[in-house]
């Protein structure tokens, strides 16, 4: 059974961590803490991925063809829309173009635009779970921790398989049933994530609404959105 959260609907990092143990069950008392926190740390990461944190912030044009990066624009952002003018409806939106250079992102458009316009950006940013601020849906909570689980599983059947190497007898097959017990739960808890976010076997959803995926080696156009670099 899993542990009851502090909060219902808050997913704080110390409940987080209280479902990864519940998952785990860790008999062989092999993991340490840093383990632990490597494995939240890479299931959030893989659900951001899967579902990319979105943020929209509006940015004012300083005149031509490049817009200032918003304030909570990450390294790993990703521009999602550009819209302008705001609040058109239907909603209107500019082609505009991640360019990265070695000094970072800049946002070029189509074409220049007149100094004081404001254009709202849609744009992705990183999952963030601490004791005080939470950003992954309640209703993907268990599945976050699943995948960490997973991660810490897979790493407890690579250890059991090691010692299993270093050992004779009974007593290695016992380590290999158990390191194949480990792979098993691993590959539910993996199956568990991505049935819960509705992804592939392959791990890969349906492409977003509105999304044209290109082959490998073009550039991505989503929402006349492309990056470059």
């Amino acid at each position: 059974m899993l542990p009851a959260l502090v909060e219902i609907g808050v997913l704080m990092l110390t409940d987080l961590k209280k479902l990864v143990d519940g998952l785990v069950r860790d008999e062989s008392e092999r993991l340490q803490r840093t383990d632990k926190a490597t494995a939240i740390k890479l299931a959030i990461v893989r659900y951001g991925e899967d579902r990319p944190r979105h943020k929209v912030q509006d940015v004012v044009s300083t005149g031509g063809d490049t817009l200032p990066l918003p304030p909570a624009w990450e390294a790993e952002s990703e521009l999602v829309s550009a819209e302008y003018p705001i609040g058109q409806q239907p909603i209107e939106y500019l082609p505009c173009s991640i360019y990265t250079t070695p000094a970072g992102d800049t946002l070029r458009l189509g074409d220049a635009m007149s100094a004081g316009a404001e254009v709202r950006l849609t744009f992705t940013a990183a999952h963030v779970v601490t004791d005080e601020l939470d950003s992954i849906p309640v209703v993907h909570r268990e599945a976050v921790a699943a995948y960490a689980a997973a991660l810490l599983l897979e790493q407890l059947s690579a250890a059991a398989i090691n010692d299993g190497d270093s050992s004779l007898g009974a007593d290695t097959t016992d380590r290999r049933t158990k390191a194949q017990e480990y792979a098993s739960r691993a590959r539910g808890l993996k199956t568990r994530y991505a049935d819960a976010l509705g992804l592939g076997k392959d791990g890969i959803g349906q492409a977003a609404t509105g999304t044209t995926v290109s082959w490998p080696g073009r550039a991505r156009l989503t929402n006349g959105i492309r990056r470059n670099g």
